[in-house]
């Protein structure tokens, strides 16, 4: 992959770039963050290890928050080989950053959710409160993390469960905050080290304020004097991971690969979707082929060129789901200089879409009604009522296609959305 170069940092990649260019990031944060990276790479190697990790924190190897960081470390470690290039570290620490407050209960999901079978079990969280980090064995060998977290899962639900899926854990930690303090907290230090709090405070309220759209806007490409178009990160639920990784990816020698049979998605809206999935942070951040949750950078390419079967947790209303994209320009006040693409241009397409369901299920409902009215013709006749319903008895509601309920973005355009959708 070809990659841009200034006269003192490292070559970083085009796709690399435009990642943290979608935080807001331009060729003054890219300096400033590789000025922290050479002054923490105290022997000059070009790379970091995880011990780089712990002193830009100035953090002890035995902390609460070892499971986090280590974990981050092992996400950004693109080689696999313990270290981190200055471009893994540009891409995953500016990802960790942008992470929303449901995107790091997502990251500590997947940190207990070992083999990403998408539940944690009640053993997965024993073993992460049972935590020790490598190479932190000082004679004693205790957890960091205190007895309390153990006695939380026995407290939780009575103590009467054996998984969670990701909506438990979010319960878990509602009623035990200290259980995910440490990812917070990590991610806040972070945040101050890296461009300060203030600088991803914005990017959260920006992405809050523009989450029913997707906004566009025209940056320049750092050391150059190109303008590129960039598109705010995207966002997907827990159970959107889970299914785009196993629909796209498969393990091969003990490293996550772009499946052979990686199937495409069928209808225009689910494309769109998977594309906006692709940009979400907690993706971005993942560079290991190790890490069970790695979705190849090539795949989306190599995915667009196939056609295969959809995965076991696809049973069809993402066709019908909306990512909030769109090419409906908005005034320049209100979008900063850039250029607002939301849900709005796709509603004609839906409402088509939801049309020709609705029209479907008219017609089998009236072919229902003519053959019940041949059997009972002459019951019907006695009774006074005529064979056929009225089209107001056939006539179906907004909510009433597949379980799809049809809403309105900003109280003016619609999308569609389902239950589990947020």
């Amino acid at each position: 992959m070809g990659g841009v170069m200034s006269s003192k940092l490292p070559p970083v990649g085009d796709k690399d770039l435009r990642t943290v260019l979608s935080y807001n990031l331009n060729e003054s944060h890219i300096r400033s963050v590789y000025k922290l990276f050479t002054e923490i790479d105290v022997d000059s190697n070009g790379v970091w290890t995880v011990s780089e990790m712990y002193r830009v924190l100035k953090e002890p190897r035995l902390s609460v928050r070892a499971p986090v960081i280590d974990t981050i470390f092992f996400m950004g470690d693109s080689n696999s080989e313990g270290s981190m290039t200055f471009q893994d570290f540009l891409v995953t620490m500016s990802s960790f950053c942008a992470l929303s407050k449901e995107e790091m209960l997502q990251f500590l999901f997947m940190i207990i959710d070992i083999d990403r079978n998408g539940t944690i079990e009640k053993e997965e969280l024993l073993n992460f409160f049972s935590y020790i980090p490598a190479g932190a064995d000082d004679g004693r060998g205790e957890p960091v993390f205190p007895v309390n977290n153990k006695n939380a899962l026995d407290k939780f639900r009575g103590g009467k469960w054996r998984s969670l899926q990701f909506d438990g854990l979010a319960q878990l930690c509602e009623l035990f905050p200290y259980i995910a303090y440490p990812a917070y907290h990590t991610q806040d230090m972070y945040r101050k080290i890296l461009l300060g709090k203030g600088f991803w405070e914005r990017l959260d309220y920006e992405r809050i304020k523009y989450q029913t759209v997707v906004r566009t806007k025209r940056v320049k490409m750092p050391f150059t004097k190109k303008k590129i178009e960039v598109k705010l990160p995207g966002r997907c639920t827990m159970q959107e991971l889970l299914e785009y990784s196993r629909r796209n990816t498969a393990v091969q020698g003990g490293k996550r690969v772009t499946s052979q049979d990686a199937g495409e998605a069928e209808s225009t809206l689910a494309k769109e979707r998977d594309l906006q999935i692709q940009r979400s942070p907690i993706l971005n951040m993942i560079r290991n082929p190790r890490c069970m949750y790695y979705i190849p950078q090539e795949g989306g390419k190599n995915i667009q060129k196939q056609k295969g079967h959809r995965s076991e947790l696809d049973v069809g209303e993402q066709d019908m789901e909306s990512d909030g994209e769109g090419d409906m320009d908005v005034s320049p006040d209100d979008t900063g200089g850039g250029v607002i693409t939301g849900a709005p241009n796709n509603a004609e397409h839906m409402l088509q879409i939801v049309t020709a369901m609705q029209q479907k299920q008219k017609e089998k409902m009236m072919a229902a009604i003519e053959d019940e009215s041949s059997d009972d013709e002459e019951e019907q006749l006695a009774l006074g009522k005529g064979g056929s319903a009225s089209s107001d008895d056939l006539a179906l509601s907004d909510t009433g296609v597949n379980g799809l309920v049809l809403t309105y973005a900003d109280g003016q355009q619609p999308t569609v959305t389902n239950g589990n959708h947020r």
